[in-house]
Order: C-alpha cells, then sequence, then structure tokens
C-alpha cells in the first residue's frame, strides 16, 4: 500500500470571511515515476471523505479527478489526457551533451511538477491551474461534492521524491 509522503494539516479558521483562496505546490518525481496524487482530505487522521483526489498518471500523462464519501471512491471519476510537464528544465547545464538552445532537455523520468489549485466557494469547484514561470495553464476545474470549508488536510501521495514549495494564499 502506498504511503503518504508530504501532509500538511490546514489551520482552523473559524470565520468563513478569511478562508483558503489559493494553494500551490510544486516538486520533483522520483525515477520514474509512475503517479503521484494530491489528496484534499476532510479529516487529517482519516481518509474516508477525500473533497478532491487530483491524480496524474505520468507515463499515460492522464489526470484523474475523484471524491471518496464513507470509504467509498466515487464512481463518476473523470480522466483526462493531459502533459503537465513541458520537457524543460531552468537548470543550466555547461557540459552536458542534452543541451539544446541553452536548455537542458530532459524525459518525464526527471519530472518536476508546479500546480496551483484555486478555490471557488460560491460553485463549491476547484480550479487547477499548471504554473510555468509567470504563466497559468488551465488544467481542469472539478466541482465538489463537499464544501470546501470541510477540507482540513493536504496528502502528497506517489512517486514524489520531493515538495520544494508548498504555499497556502488566504482571501
Amino acid at each position: 500500500m502506498a504511503e503518504v509522503k508530504f501532509l500538511v494539516v490546514l489551520p482552523a479558521n473559524p470565520d468563513e470571511s478569511d478562508r483558503m483562496s489559493k494553494l500551490a505546490i510544486r516538486g520533483s518525481l522520483l525515477q520514474e515515476p509512475q503517479q503521484f496524487s494530491i489528496n484534499f482530505v476532510n479529516s487529517p487522521s482519516c481518509t474516508d471523505n477525500i473533497t478532491y483526489h487530483f491524480k496524474v498518471k505520468v507515463p499515460s500523462q492522464t489526470i484523474v479527478e475523484n471524491y471518496k464519501s464513507n470509504g467509498e471512491w466515487s464512481g463518476s471519476h473523470q480522466e483526462k489526457y493531459l502533459n503537465i510537464f513541458d520537457g524543460k528544465s531552468d537548470v543550466k547545464w555547461s557540459s552536458n551533451p542534452r543541451i539544446i538552445d541553452g536548455k537542458f532537455h530532459y524525459s518525464f523520468t526527471e519530472s518536476t511538477f508546479s500546480l496551483e489549485f484555486q478555490f471557488d466557494y460560491d460553485n463549491s469547484t476547484i480550479i487547477v491551474y499548471q504554473v510555468r514561470g509567470q504563466g497559468h495553464n488551465f488544467v481542469t476545474k472539478f466541482e465538489t461534492l463537499f464544501s470546501l470549508s470541510e477540507i482540513q488536510s493536504i496528502q502528497v501521495w506517489g512517486d514524489v521524491q520531493k515538495i520544494n514549495e508548498f504555499s497556502l494564499s488566504y482571501d
């Protein structure tokens, strides 16, 4: 069974007017990764209720979106083909034969990811963007079963080597 690679318990916020509006996460994957997922969980100690499950199947470049209620995964998950890896790194190398146009090119086996999740409480949706430099590319929009205010923790699972950045923004 897979294990949680990264866990953040969100601060309790009794004031509804000051709630999380964005979550940004950037990380690197293990060599030859198969998949990783980011779960927005309703309890830090129990994964029976997951408001949003965002999984990336790396070799097929597919994302899977789903939720879990009372321990059961929804049968109506969504799968979309998407390459969230741009195949370039900002790392410059001086003596590497794989340099083309001053950039180091690499395969999906040496991937990093940079994602931003925006929360629309009025419509109970999470909008996902891929962050590239200063730009944001739309990835998907998911309507949740649970209220977004029920999310208490974020879990990262799968073939993740390291989380380089994790940030929360509030209204």
